[in-house]
């Protein structure tokens, strides 16, 4: 049984489903991460989910697929607070090639969702792509219990459960409360409710979002990251240019390398202390399986 004609079974008005996660391995019995540098994020986005063994390797025929990019902020593709376009356009050709049936795009913004999801150009490209663009509605919120050490049951659109794959999609970022944005933290974008009550003990909340949501995949814009003032940004001269693409099925491992990228200390991120002390994945990156690769 499909994991959404499952949910579908399970949920009422509750969803309590916990999902482990099933990463991509090397002939090491290691995590696979990619990381790609290139001139085109469409190009580097294809090559770094080729590397981690390709898309067929993660989405079946007739899957119904999740695309959960940051579309949070009104701002332009330059200013660096949403997740690329041209990376998602990347996203939803593999998916699509790889025989899903459907593909969602969809995040809860913190500015109004008609206006960030027109700015960031991401409203263009899926429109354009066959996919279709979803917004929240609070009338589709259940609750999820995520089995956390400090997180227990929240509310959850139902619409990131009943889908047979999940794809996570962040873009790397300074962020005030947090220090970065990335992949786990990128799951606030699923949640409903009251959100800001969840920056107390935020690495532990953080973590236990992603531990307890499975993710199918990962990939972390980083092509250009906003290096202060976010998460939302708005000066140009805040945003450096690192022309990368991190891809993993494991989303803590991708964060680790993505912290790399950003250049902040590994010790100094809450929310990877937390996740490293719930097993999620090694946060030495001399121990991550790590492929570097250039375009």
């Amino acid at each position: 049984m499909k994991r959404r004609e499952f949910i579908k079974k399970s949920i009422i008005t509750t969803s309590s489903i916990y999902f482990s996660t099933f990463p991509i391995l090397s002939s090491s019995g290691k995590n696979i991460v990619s990381k790609v540098i290139g001139e085109s994020p469409y190009e580097i986005t294809k090559k770094g989910v080729e590397l981690i063994g390709g898309m067929k390797k993660i989405v079946s025929k007739q899957d119904i697929v999740m695309i959960k990019p940051n579309i949070g902020w009104n701002r332009t593709v330059e200013q660096a607070a949403n997740t690329n376009p041209e990376i998602i356009r990347a996203i939803i050709e593999m998916v699509f090639d790889a025989g899903a049936k459907k593909v969602i795009v969809m995040d809860n913004p913190c500015h109004k969702a008609e206006d960030t999801y027109k700015r960031s150009g991401i409203k263009k490209i899926v429109e354009k792509s066959g996919a279709d663009l979803r917004y929240a509605d609070d009338n589709r919120l259940v609750i999820h219990n995520f089995k956390g050490e400090k997180l227990k049951k929240w509310p959850v659109f139902r619409d990131h459960l009943e889908v047979d794959k999940f794809i996570n999609v962040p873009i790397l970022k300074h962020h005030g409360s947090a220090k970065l944005s990335i992949g786990m933290k990128n799951l606030y974008g699923i949640i409903g409710g009251k959100r800001g009550k969840l920056h107390r003990n935020m690495g532990d909340n953080i973590a236990d979002l992603a531990n307890g949501f499975k993710i199918d995949l990962t990939i972390v814009d980083a092509y250009r990251i906003l290096k202060k003032n976010g998460p939302i940004g708005g000066r140009l001269s805040d945003v450096e240019l690192k022309k990368t693409v991190i891809c993993s099925e494991n989303v803590f491992e991708a964060d680790v390398v993505a912290v790399n990228v950003f250049g902040k200390n590994i010790n100094d991120i809450s929310f990877i202390d937390a996740g490293f002390r719930r097993g999620m994945g090694e946060k030495d990156i001399k121990k991550i399986n790590v492929k570097t690769f250039g375009i």
